[in-house]
């Protein structure tokens, strides 16, 4: 049985239990919810074995397992892509960065992986959920059923003491957390920024604020680093976009790598090598 089948048939089973076999009439609510649980916490523990086999380069882990089970709009399975691309990106130098961090889950499964390392953990948000869309970010995916691109101007925002809240919980130290808030297009241009990043997850949705993000990353990731982008491909256009204008104009330094569509939406970018002096000022 091949790893493609092997995936896709537990991802299938991730989803059986919101099916019919849970509505019984005669059970009550809390059994159903409890039952859906346990059977969506199984399913993690076997995506999580099922790809430790297949990835040698994915190390153990303490809590891993419950950090997967308890995110919050990134698949399991695009978790476990982006564990691995992380733990292959620290043979190189440098902090690792989330931009766009929502309620803080990923940013507690990236902490606990790191949390034993001296890197330092960066994180990028707003707290003022999704900027305003470009031209570029035509919908593509309704996800919240709001009719239009507009529409999500603001939403997905989050407080700051949430993030902190998960990450603390981990027991990743504070002295190595480094929150930057603002919309990117303005945060970045502080003087509060990671020198070198080995690793850093994208997840701005939009296209203006992912190649804003990007074009930063291509000036401080040494080669060997490594960036994943959420939702290429879906929800917004721009994403997509985003990404494919930062690798044709990179020439070279950065190569795009897509996964099978059984892991999710998005893409990888592995850095070649490390930029040149005109994109180091």
């Amino acid at each position: 049985m091949g790893l493609k089948y092997t995936l896709a048939a537990t991802l299938n089973a991730l989803l059986r239990p919101l099916g019919a076999r849970l509505e019984r009439n005669d059970a009550p609510q809390a059994w159903q919810m409890t039952e859906l649980v346990k059977r969506h916490a199984a399913t993690v523990r076997q995506l999580h074995a099922l790809f430790g086999e297949q990835n040698a380069s994915l190390p153990a882990t303490s809590g891993r397992e419950e950090l997967l089970a308890n995110l919050v709009g990134t698949q399991v399975s695009e978790a476990l892509w982006m564990i691995r691309a992380l733990h292959e990106a620290l043979a190189a130098p440098g902090d690792i960065c989330e931009f766009g961090i929502a309620e803080g889950a990923t940013s507690a499964l990236l902490a606990n992986e790191i949390r034993t390392t001296d890197r330092r953990l960066w994180l990028f948000d707003s707290f003022e959920g999704l900027s305003r869309p470009t031209a570029e970010d035509v919908l593509i995916d309704d996800i919240f059923q709001l009719g239009s691109m507009d529409a999500y101007a603001g939403k997905m925002s989050y407080p700051e003491a949430a993030a902190r809240g998960r990450v603390a919980a981990v027991g990743f130290p504070a002295s190595r957390l480094e929150i930057v808030p603002g919309f990117i297009e303005t945060s970045i241009r502080g003087a509060r920024l990671p020198k070198a990043v080995a690793f850093a997850y994208v997840d701005f949705d939009f296209y203006e604020p992912i190649l804003v993000a990007l074009r930063f990353l291509r000036k401080v990731m040494p080669a060997g680093g490594r960036i994943v982008v959420d939702d290429y491909g879906f929800f917004s256009a721009g994403a997509q976009q985003a990404v494919d204008e930062f690798v044709d104009e990179c020439d070279g330094q950065f190569t795009l790598q897509l996964p099978q569509p059984y892991y999710g939406h998005f893409a990888e970018l592995i850095c070649q090598r490390a930029a040149d002096s005109r994109f180091s000022d």
